[in-house]
């Protein structure tokens, strides 16, 4: 069953490995590498490792359907294997097997497409009904109305400024909003931006005057080199490339004019999980 509430960290759970599983396993039946899935469903590859590797929540319903035309595949199978749908028409509850066997059922089939009815528990008419899937949903999930509401751009409170440079006091307050597509972002509620200043990172692209999407939910579950916005010594703060090493931690720059910071802890803000240039 898939929770409500998002999970903290990118650490996998039952229902992650389960979806991640089954992604792999269809997009490899179908032949199709992760950069032409991301390709052909408009979004970014690494999100796709993420999902495969357990490491992300399964998607919303609008980018399963993405899925599922891109991998020739219905929608409501993916919708069992994320956690979306959790009985079948007779009110019986999907297992893990029950999903897995729906599964490979689908994948061993010589149609290009099923018809109605197809040993799924859910009537989907065609490929184009989408909608009506989901709307037969909110019965047996709640929080699937937010989805279908929901547009696809958000608002994020801007939090002043952060460096990329040397660290410095930061006063943290909403200085506006910025508005962004939420596609592939975390399902964190307390997503913020700020605004870059400094050169530390350029050498990644970071450059000053970009904002940076910051997601806390995702600050206990690190990969070494992630960029974070990060609090030291007090009140200062900046953003760095973080490391973990046996003796504590690095701050690294993408830029040599500027040293390794290390430190035998510091607090985590949050992992930036998009870059946005605004052009003049």
């Amino acid at each position: 069953m898939k929770s409500d509430t998002p999970s903290t960290s990118s650490e996998p759970t039952p229902v992650r490995r389960r979806f991640g599983n089954i992604l792999r396993k269809i997009r490899k039946v179908r032949g199709k590498s992760i950069y032409e899935l991301a390709r052909e469903a408009q979004v970014d590859a690494g999100y796709i490792s993420r999902l495969e590797n357990a490491h992300r929540n399964p998607p919303s319903p609008r980018i399963l359907q993405r899925f599922a035309e891109a991998l020739n595949v219905r929608v409501d199978l993916l919708m069992m294997a994320a956690g979306y749908l959790e009985f079948d028409n007779a009110g019986r509850p999907l297992d893990e097997e029950d999903i897995v066997r729906r599964v490979e059922a689908e994948l061993t089939s010589a149609r290009d497409y099923p018809s109605a009815g197809a040993d799924t528990g859910v009537e989907l008419r065609s490929k184009g009904e989408v909608q009506d899937v989901l709307r037969q949903l909110d019965a047996m999930k709640k929080n699937l109305m937010d989805a279908l509401q929901d547009g696809p751009g958000m608002e994020i409170p801007i939090l002043g400024q952060i460096p990329a440079g040397f660290p410095v006091g930061v006063e943290e307050y909403t200085i506006g909003k910025l508005s962004v597509e939420k596609e592939a972002l975390p399902n964190d509620v307390d997503l913020f931006a700020l605004k870059v200043a400094g050169d530390s990172l350029k050498d990644i692209g970071i450059m000053e005057g970009d904002y940076v999407i910051i997601s806390p939910m995702l600050k206990n579950a690190l990969d070494q080199g992630t960029v974070c916005a990060v609090r030291l010594d007090g009140d200062d703060v900046t953003l760095k490339m973080v490391y973990f090493a046996q003796d504590g931690v690095i701050l690294r720059a993408a830029n040599p004019d500027y040293p390794d910071i290390k430190r035998p802890t510091v607090s985590v803000i949050g992992k930036v999980v998009r870059l946005i240039r605004q052009f003049n």
